[in-house]
């Protein structure tokens, strides 16, 4: 007769990207039962026998699970204040639509991603006291799936930063394979996730490094200001060298103008020029105007498009995101042939 093992519930709950207090509590909605952490190490380790309406439920939900295989998203800009990380939030959030599991990492030690979901200031502090944050993976302190926290968002998880963060460029320096280890502990989350979106620092140092090297696609916001397109040509170039030594497979997923003022001469100048400068190459997708709407979401620690699903913009986000989902589909597609 099939059943489930102690080893059979550790390998849903990691396929799952949760740590046991995450698969408790999910377990707990599911079932309006009251288990903890504890329980959970006694049946992972067969200390303990699973009770059978748990071993029915698990059953099921192995029957029904969908194989995942998590794209590799990087959102960067070696600018900053060009909106990325209000990109990276509101585009994980669109990813999320029909169901899909979708992990945000912060790794930028500003923490911005991570305060955009509604972690407070001193919550991170907390976070860094309990080497949960993205800083201590890096490390090779910490598991990734034991820094992973949920959001408020339903299918939104993430894997917080700190300012310890800021040391990490130093010290991967002095490891010569440094600028891939993000690549490796990704491997932990890959079955976990259908997507996982890297909010970058601004800049080129190896925290960014690592991203790029462990995506398979990178978007780019590009804010409609004079000389953007200097930065965005280093930035080409530098994803042009990963590419060559390190991450063959990594290409533009697109540039998101951002802050966009239709009613300013070089808003509309800039915005010209990144379509001419990159037509037939990099798809450059419509502008997300300059609104106080994301600001303010940004201020009061959520998600633009979850208080606000018709925000300036949205219709851009959820175009990125179907244009990714269609990259995942004819990933598996060819991967299945």
């Amino acid at each position: 007769m099939l059943s489930i093992v102690g080893d059979d519930m550790r390998q849903l709950r990691e396929r799952r990207g949760e740590n046991q207090t995450q698969f408790a509590d999910w377990l707990n909605a599911q079932l309006g039962r009251s288990y903890t952490k504890a329980r959970i190490s006694r049946w992972e380790s067969g200390a303990e026998r699973i009770p059978q309406q748990l071993v029915d439920f698990l059953m099921r939900q192995r029957t029904d699970e969908k194989p995942r295989s998590a794209t590799f998203l990087a959102i960067a800009n070696q600018k900053g204040g060009v909106g990325k990380t209000a990109t990276a939030v509101n585009l994980a959030y669109a990813l999320t639509d029909g169901g899909a599991r979708v992990l945000l990492i912060d790794c930028d030690s500003q923490s911005n991603a991570t305060v955009h979901v509604g972690v407070g200031n001193a919550a991170i502090v907390a976070l860094e006291q309990q080497r949960k944050t993205l800083y201590y993976v890096l490390r090779s302190e910490e598991p990734l799936t034991s820094v992973i926290m949920p959001t408020t968002e339903s299918g939104l998880d993430l894997v917080p930063a700190g300012l310890s963060l800021a040391d990490a460029d130093v010290e991967l320096a002095a490891d010569s394979t440094g600028g891939l280890i993000l690549r490796e502990k990704l491997e932990e989350v890959r079955h976990a996730y259908d997507f996982v979106v890297m909010d970058c620092a601004p800049n080129l140092g190896l925290v960014t490094a690592n991203a790029l090297s462990a995506a398979e696609l990178v978007v780019v916001p590009v804010q409609t200001e004079a000389l953007a397109l200097l930065g965005v040509k280093r930035l080409v170039d530098t994803i042009g060298r990963i590419r060559r030594r390190v991450n063959p497979g990594l290409r533009i997923a697109g540039i998101i103008p951002t802050m966009y003022n239709d009613r300013l001469t070089q808003d509309r100048a800039t915005l010209q020029e990144l379509h001419e400068s990159y037509a037939g190459q990099v798809p450059v997708f419509p502008p997300i105007p300059r609104a106080t709407v994301y600001g303010k979401a940004a201020a009061a620690g959520m998600i633009t498009l979850a208080g606000d699903p018709k925000a300036p913009g949205a219709e851009t986000f959820h175009e990125v995101a179907r244009q990714i989902r269609d990259y995942a589909q004819r990933r598996e597609t060819a991967h299945v042939a």
